[in-house]
């Protein structure tokens, strides 16, 4: 009995020597994480006498907290929101930021390229400027009467059509401002509102601009606007058809499609196009019922709105190689009957001439 319990011994013996070897202080698989605190200090790198030494710098400096032009949070729970992303055109450059109720549109381009692009938006869709201060990075419009909001037609039928002179004597103006930033440009649009009097409306120095616009919504949907013009190019002088000569060609040409169908060609870009056909609409008598700039349609009134057999029409302004093509149509997919598409683009040809 002693004997085996003798043999039992030495493995466990040989079983804790073995441990030490392997993992004890001397062993080949040991803790090494205390060994910085063997380490010795050696001494810095001496530069030859025929040399120079440059003093090394942080490539990102972290500023002081307290000092400069930035947030400082009070606690961990005292944090600023990100800035959120309403709209963006990757290709153009152009980004709509938003914070609560305030935005403010982002543009990679100069201010002084783009201040003639934003006025022609403006002057080009009815709102004519009557402050222009470069210097300053400033432009207003002038007082306007805004037309009644249709909810049914949506809150942006046409930025031409949606100002008008009439008998309500509330008017509205509009402030934009330039500011550079890391290479670009932020435009801030402000809003005002008043009401005309026995006196005359303020003059543009005696305007009383508060920090946030009276009507956030309706900016909004100028920003948009502004956004999906820039986005388009604007007015690229050099390239746009508005620079060119057109004394030689015509305005615009009826034609027909691959299909036999009727259309109006129009030589010009297609801001400037957009807006001829709206005024063309007008002159014509051919009402609207709401439009969608983006989609480039104009969607038209029925004859006779009782008439549920009267199909409403559609009129499509979309870019093709040969200019800006006008096409009446029922839908996307189906395109009105010849000579009805001929009766509305002759009487949008006599308004446009």
């Amino acid at each position: 009995m002693q004997s085996f319990r003798l043999i039992a011994l030495v493995p466990l013996c040989l079983g804790l020597m073995g441990c030490s070897y392997l993992f004890g202080e001397e062993g080949h698989f040991r803790e090494r994480a205390m060994d910085y605190k063997r380490a010795d200090s050696i001494a810095p790198l001496s530069v030859p006498d025929d040399m120079q030494s440059k003093e090394l710098k942080q490539r990102y400096p972290i500023p002081a907290v307290g000092k400069g032009n930035f947030y400082v949070p009070k606690d961990s729970d005292d944090l600023p929101k990100p800035q959120a992303l309403v709209n963006v055109n990757e290709d153009a450059g152009v980004e709509l930021r938003g914070d609560d109720d305030r935005h403010w549109l982002v543009v990679n381009q100069p201010a002084d390229r783009l201040w003639p692009q934003v006025k022609e938006f403006l002057v080009s869709n009815g709102l004519m400027v009557d402050v222009e201060n470069a210097d300053q990075g400033v432009m207003e419009t002038r007082w306007l009467k805004p037309r009644p909001r249709e909810e049914e037609q949506g809150f942006w039928a046409g930025v031409w059509d949606f100002f008008s002179w009439g008998e309500d004597n509330v008017r509205e103006r509009f402030r934009l401002t330039f500011k550079p930033e890391a290479g670009g440009t932020v435009i801030d649009i402000n809003h005002v509102q008043t009401r005309k009097g026995e006196d005359a409306l303020p003059q543009a120095a005696d305007v009383d601009w508060s920090d946030e616009p009276e009507d956030p919504e309706l900016v909004l949907i100028l920003y948009n606007e502004l956004l999906d013009f820039l986005g388009e190019g604007g007015r690229r002088v050099g390239f746009s058809v508005l620079s060119q000569d057109l004394t030689a060609l015509p305005k615009f040409v009826m034609t027909w499609d691959g299909n036999g169908y009727p259309v109006l060609v129009i030589n010009q870009d297609f801001n400037r196009a957009w807006q001829d056909v709206g005024l063309a609409l007008s002159k014509a008598r051919i009402e609207v019922e709401d439009l969608d700039r983006s989609l480039g349609i104009y969607y038209l009134r029925k004859n006779d709105p009782s008439d549920d057999e009267e199909k409403p029409l559609q009129l499509r302004v979309a870019r093709s190689e040969s200019g800006i093509q006008v096409s009446v149509q029922y839908d996307d997919d189906t395109l009105a009957p010849k000579e009805e598409s001929a009766a509305v683009l002759n009487r949008l040809r006599e308004g446009l001439e």
